[in-house]
């Protein structure tokens, strides 16, 4: 029994490996963010961490594409767990006001989170073919997919209006997106801002 306790315990050059992966990691979402996929090049990004090219490529063998995709799938994963931490405050008697306001919360978080992440998906979904990104993200279905599920349910029992909820839910996560990455014109602050948005789609969605 004890030998097979061993056998799973990480050994320090395990550890030191696993850190040495999450460095890679950090370093290139951070030059990625900055500077955009493209015109970061392997060179620059051994450079900045400090290392030989060779020891990066036993880490991620396919290079720069396998290290984007590893920062855009695990962030996504990352993100789907902090949803779903807070899922169990959704409760299916919430008015539906109180509702939209905790997802409009955990979208804000969502984007909060980790900010460069946030902005490589953006930047580089655009040039990586559909099937690819598919791929990459490892689902079909957003971070937000289980908010949309969640009001489509309550769409089902008539509490919702009849609509074409993915359009309307991805409405209303653009609103949410546009204030976190632009800010907003009327110089609202971002709790009053939330107050209108969740209020205006309230108004829309309600039977």
């Amino acid at each position: 029994m004890t030998g097979e306790i061993s056998s799973q315990r990480m050994t320090n050059r395990d550890i030191k490996a696993q850190e040495r992966r999450q460095q890679i990691l950090m370093v290139a979402k951070k030059m990625f963010a900055a500077g955009g996929y493209h015109a970061t090049s392997m060179r620059s990004l051994n450079k900045e961490i400090g290392v030989a090219d060779a020891l990066t490529y036993h880490y991620f063998p396919e290079g720069k594409l396998e290290i984007l995709q590893t920062i855009i799938r695990e962030g996504r994963e990352a993100r789907v767990a902090e949803i779903e931490a807070l899922a169990p405050q959704l409760k299916d008697d919430l008015p539906l006001r109180e509702a939209l306001m905790l997802a409009a919360h955990m979208g804000t978080n969502l984007l909060s989170a980790d900010k460069e992440w946030f902005q490589i998906v953006m930047q580089e979904r655009n040039w990586l073919r559909h099937e690819e990104w598919m791929k990459t993200l490892g689902t079909n279905e957003p971070p937000t997919a289980f908010l949309m599920h969640y009001f489509a349910k309550r769409m089902a029992q008539g509490e919702i209006r009849t609509m074409d909820l993915k359009f309307a839910f991805s409405q209303f996560f653009s609103g949410i997106i546009m204030r976190s990455q632009f800010g907003d014109e009327t110089g609202s602050t971002d709790d009053l801002y939330l107050e209108k948005l969740v209020d205006f789609t309230a108004q829309l969605w309600s039977t």
